[in-house]
């Protein structure tokens, strides 16, 4: 019986587990400069950002300045606290916006895009600075 016991437990958690990370991603923001995902370039405009679940990999990018489903490889980062608001953090170098970060608040765990092969090379030639810009979770 304890095992049975033991067994329900841990498939509760595992489900509970699960269900956390197959949220998804949903995202709205007026982004006030061109910028770039990955190696794809937008112009300024709204934007809605999702991703069907907040641990996948294919991202779509809808808006005024065009959009794309991207294919791209999110990792974990973390602040150590929670955020205290719902943000896209982009990083500026030479001129160029990209985006690098994204906070939903009220979580320690953010997710990160990996650095584009351009965002690399200018960063040799010019130091990165960063731009927080607001969004909202969308429904």
């Amino acid at each position: 019986m304890k095992k049975a016991f033991g067994f329900i437990l841990v498939a509760a958690a595992l489900l509970l587990a699960s269900g956390a990370q197959a949220q998804g991603l949903h995202l709205k923001a007026d982004v006030p400069f061109d910028f770039v995902i990955g190696n794809t370039a937008y112009t300024a405009g709204n934007y809605e950002i999702e991703a069907l679940s907040w641990v996948g990999n294919i991202v779509t990018v809808k808006g005024e300045g065009g959009s794309a489903q991207l294919v791209t490889k999110f990792h974990d980062c973390t602040s150590g606290q929670p955020a205290e608001k719902t943000v896209l953090v982009f990083r500026q170098v030479g001129g160029s916006y990209f985006l690098y970060r994204i906070w939903i608040a009220g979580n320690e765990l953010g997710r990160e895009l990996p650095q584009p092969k351009r965002e690399t090379r200018l960063a040799q030639v010019t130091t990165p600075s960063q731009f927080v810009l607001a969004a909202n979770l969308a429904k």
